[in-house]
This record gives structure tokens, sequence and C-alpha cells, in this order.
């Protein structure tokens, strides 16, 4: 065989070495979309739990955990995702299908609803306290701080019956809908991104699932009563 020839082979050996690789690569990606998603969730629910949050006021005083966590807590969320999705974002992936116009305007327009889904939920809990940014201020002026409430959902009204207001009236988790449906309806879909429906759609259910047991607990019978006029997730009318 000739150098010609010799060189042909090597360059041919180096391409589908190469294929290899990367087809190996588009495998295991996957693999590390869920490995991403579950030190996401295993962070988000660690630090959600009582039982750190209950630490932290024995360790700093009502005040301080009252003034801080839900602001801290907040933005440890919005740093992990920042760099769950730059992890994302550099994993081979495939793409499974391809929504072009007209169409995909729907599917951007469901995006915008299901966004707007969960700034509403957000809009009835109060923005300013959702984001921790109250009882921060409040900490920081030398106000009365108040309590955090337990878990993230409607709040109490002065007739002591959950507040039905926004889409708190046909879904008991606008948020968790809102989030679900953003990646329902993406336009494109890859492998990595079907996967990350998945586990979102996995995460929202058992997610909520768990909200609900806190919330029972935080609220009593008016939760009860709540929880049987409106629909656990899916929206519909609410019962009378």
């Amino acid at each position: 065989m000739g150098r010609e020839g010799r060189s042909y082979s090597l360059r041919g050996c180096a391409r589908a070495h190469t294929l290899q690789g990367v087809g190996a690569s588009e495998s295991s990606a996957p693999v590390r979309v869920v490995w991403i998603c579950a030190l996401w969730a295993l962070v988000h629910s660690v630090l959600a739990s009582k039982q750190v949050k209950d630490l932290t006021r024995r360790i700093t005083g009502p005040r301080y955990r009252d003034g801080l966590y839900r602001f801290a807590f907040n933005t440890q969320s919005v740093v992990l995702l920042l760099w769950a999705a730059r992890r994302f974002s550099r994993l081979p992936d495939q793409e499974l299908y391809h929504v072009g116009p007209p169409w995909s305007w729907l599917f951007r327009a469901s995006q915008a609803a299901s966004l707007g889904v969960l700034l509403s939920g957000v809009r009835v809990m109060g923005i300013l306290n959702f984001a921790g940014i109250t009882s921060l201020r409040d900490l920081l002026t030398g106000r009365d701080v108040h309590p955090a409430p337990e878990a993230q959902g409607p709040p109490i009204g002065s007739d002591d019956e959950v507040v039905r207001a926004g889409t708190f009236r046909f879904t008991r988790h606008p948020g968790n809908l809102g989030a679900l449906g953003f990646f329902l309806f993406l336009p494109r879909m890859t492998a990595n991104r079907a996967v990350l429906v998945v586990l979102v759609a996995l995460y929202v259910v058992l997610g909520s699932m768990h909200e609900e047991y806190r919330l029972r607990a935080a609220y009593g019978e008016a939760y009860e009563r709540y929880r049987r006029a409106v629909p656990f997730l899916i929206p519909r009318h609410p019962r009378r």
C-alpha cells in the first residue's frame, strides 16, 4: 500500500473513531440530563423541607430565619437553575421533531399562556412575598418580620377560608402547571428535551402532592374545603 493509501486509511479510521465517540456521547446524554435534574431537585427539595427550615431557625433565631430564608432560597434556586441550564445546553443532542409556522405560533402562544398561569398564581401569593423581598426588607428596616408560610399556596383570607383568586380558582397548583405547560409546548423537541419533559412532569406531580400535605397541615379544614372544590392540577370549572 502506498503512502497516499495509508494516509486515506488513517483518515478513515480517525473519522470512524470520531463518529463512534459522538454516538457514545449522544447515547449517554439522557443519563446526564437525569443526573443534572436529580441534583437540582434534591437540593431544592432538601432546602424546602421543614426539617432544614427548623434547623435554620434554631441556629439563626426566628427573626433571621423568617427574614432571610425565602430570599436566600430563591437566590440559590436561580443560581442552580442557571448552572443546570448551562450544563444541559452543552450536551450532545438529537432532534425528534421541529414544528414550523404557522403551528409553531400556536405552540408559542401556549407557552405564553402557561407562563400566564404561573404568574397569576404568584400574583395571588404576592410577588414580593413569593420572592422573599418583603421579609428581607422588614428585616433590614427593623420592622416585625412575619413568619413565612410553610408551603407555597393561596393565602387564608379574612373569613378564614383559602383565597380562591386568579388561577387558584381552577387548579390548586398553577405554578407547577404553568411550568409543565411551558416545557410541553416547546416547538422543537429533542431527545434530551423529551427526557427533561418527563422529569418535569414527574417532579410536578410528586412536588404538588408533597405541597398538598404541607398545606393541609398548615390550613387544616379550610384547605380540605378548598381541595374538595378545586381540582388538583388539570383546570376545570370549580365546584360551588
